[in-house]
C-alpha cells in the first residue's frame, strides 16, 4: 500500500473557504430570497475586456486553419508574450524576455518554486498572509519556518529578522491587509537578503493597482534585487483572467543558489523544472494576455482597475464614517477591517452574513495575527457597494 505524505498531518490551520461555502448554503436555505453581497474571495466582478476576448477568439479561429494550427506550446511561454511583457513592464529595468516565464497563475509559481530547494531551508513567512505560502512550505517538507508579524504597530509591514532565513515570502501590495511596502521598507529586505545570501519570493500580483509614489511597482527597481529576488505577477485581477489562468514569473539569470558548494544560476534549473512538470499555457490565452498591452487593452483594463479602486475608496470611506478601523484600499483592492468590540473574526463574519447578507473573509484564516480582523474585497460593483454600506448603517452594534 502506498504511503501518504505525512506532512499533510502538519496542516493545522483551517481551510476557511469550504466553511464559508457551507455557511452561505445554510443562509440560502433559510432565506431563499436573500440578496448576497459578496466581498469575499476576491474574484472579478466585471466582464472580460472586449479587446482581450477578440484576441482570444481570433487565435482560436487561427488554430482552425492548416497554416495556423498549433499543438503543444513552449513550457516557458511563447516568445511573443515574453517579449511583449519585457518591453512594456521591464524595459527600463533591464529584464530580458527569457528571464520571464509564463504560467497558469501566481499561486502556482509561488508554491512550485519550492521544487528548486532542499528540505533544510529556513523559510520566512509574514503573518497574516496568503495561506498558500505556509501550506506549500509544510507540504514540501520544510520543517523550520519563521513568522514575521504584520501588525498595526508596524503599519502591517514586516521587518527583517535578526535570524538567518534562506527563503522569504513577501506579498506587496499585501493580501489580505491591502497595505503596500514602500521603497525604503523593501530596500531593507533586499539589503537583508544580500547580506544573508537569502532569496526573496515577491508576490506582486497586484502591481497594477499601485498608486502611491513611494511604492515600487517592481522589486527590481531596487538596486541589488536582481541578485536576490524572484517576482510573481498575474493577469488575474488586473485584466480579468481569473477564469482564463495566465501569469508570469521574473527570474533573473543573475540569481544564484548553492549546489554542492558551488554558486550556480537558478535560471536553467527553473527551465528544467518547467520542461518536466509543466506543459505551458494555451496559445489563445497567451494571445489574450498579449492583447492586454495593446492600446485598447490598456485603456479597457485600466478603466476596470479604476472602477475597482473607486469601490475600495467608497467602501473604506463608508466604513470609517461608521467608526470602523480600516486599512488598505489605496494600493490594492483589499480592505483590512478591525472587528468591533471583542468579536473574533468568525463572530463578526457570522454577524455580517446573517444580518446583512455580506460575505467577507475572517482574518484568522490568514494566520494567527489575522485574528480580530476581516478582509473585504473591492472586486464588486457600485450598486453592491451602496447596498452594503446601507446595510452596515442599519447594523446596530457598538464599534
Amino acid at each position: 500500500m502506498a504511503n501518504l505524505n505525512l506532512n499533510f498531518n502538519r496542516l493545522k490551520r483551517e481551510y476557511i473557504f469550504p466553511v464559508i461555502e457551507e455557511k452561505l448554503e445554510r443562509l440560502k436555505a433559510n432565506v431563499p430570497d436573500a440578496q448576497i453581497l459578496n466581498f469575499g474571495i476576491g474574484d472579478i466582478a466585471l466582464p472580460l475586456a472586449s479587446s482581450i476576448a477578440n484576441a482570444i477568439s481570433k487565435a482560436v479561429l487561427e488554430m482552425a486553419t492548416e497554416k495556423g494550427m498549433r499543438g503543444y506550446g513552449p513550457s516557458c511561454g511563447y516568445p511573443f508574450l515574453r517579449q511583449t511583457i519585457a518591453d512594456h513592464e521591464f524595459s527600463h529595468l533591464g529584464i530580458a524576455s527569457d528571464e520571464i516565464f509564463i504560467s497558469d497563475g501566481a499561486n502556482s509559481d509561488s508554491v512550485n518554486i519550492l521544487d528548486l530547494f532542499g528540505q533544510s531551508e529556513i523559510i520566512g513567512i509574514t503573518d497574516p498572509t496568503y495561506p498558500a505560502y505556509l501550506d506549500a512550505s509544510i507540504l514540501s517538507g520544510k520543517h523550520k519556518i519563521l513568522f514575521f508579524p504584520c501588525l498595526a504597530e508596524n503599519n502591517f509591514a514586516p521587518i527583517p529578522p535578526k535570524e538567518h532565513c534562506d527563503l522569504i515570502y513577501l506579498c506587496s501590495p499585501n493580501n489580505p491587509t491591502g497595505m503596500a511596502m514602500t521603497y525604503t521598507q523593501l530596500k531593507a529586505w533586499v539589503d537583508y537578503a544580500l547580506t544573508e545570501k537569502a532569496l526573496l519570493l515577491i508576490d506582486n500580483a497586484y502591481a497594477a493597482f499601485i498608486t502611491s509614489n513611494d511604492v515600487p511597482k517592481s522589486i527590481f527597481e531596487i538596486p541589488g534585487a536582481k541578485e536576490c529576488a524572484i517576482e510573481f505577477r498575474s493577469f488575474s485581477k488586473s485584466a480579468g483572467f481569473t477564469g482564463l489562468r495566465c501569469a508570469y514569473m521574473i527570474l533573473p539569470k543573475t540569481l544564484h543558489a548553492n549546489l554542492e558548494g558551488k554558486e550556480i544560476s537558478l535560471h536553467p534549473f527553473w527551465e528544467r523544472r518547467q520542461a518536466t512538470k509543466f506543459n505551458g499555457i494555451a496559445y489563445p490565452i497567451q494571445k489574450g494576455a498579449e492583447a492586454v498591452y495593446s492600446q485598447q487593452g490598456q485603456l479597457q483594463t485600466r478603466s476596470q482597475i479604476a472602477l475597482y479602486m473607486e469601490q475600495a475608496r467608497r467602501l473604506k470611506a463608508g466604513l470609517i464614517e461608521l467608526n470602523y478601523i480600516c486599512y488598505g484600499g489605496v494600493d490594492s483592492p483589499y480592505l483590512w477591517v478591525k472587528t468591533p468590540d471583542t468579536m473574533t473574526s468568525w463572530q463578526f463574519f457570522d454577524l455580517l452574513l446573517e444580518r446583512c447578507h455580506i460575505i467577507c473573509i475572517p482574518g484568522s484564516g490568514f494566520g494567527q495575527n489575522g485574528e480580530g480582523y476581516v478582509r473585504f474585497s473591492a472586486f464588486t460593483t457600485e450598486e453592491k457597494t451602496t447596498l452594503a454600506l446601507k446595510s452596515l448603517q442599519l447594523l446596530d452594534i457598538r464599534v
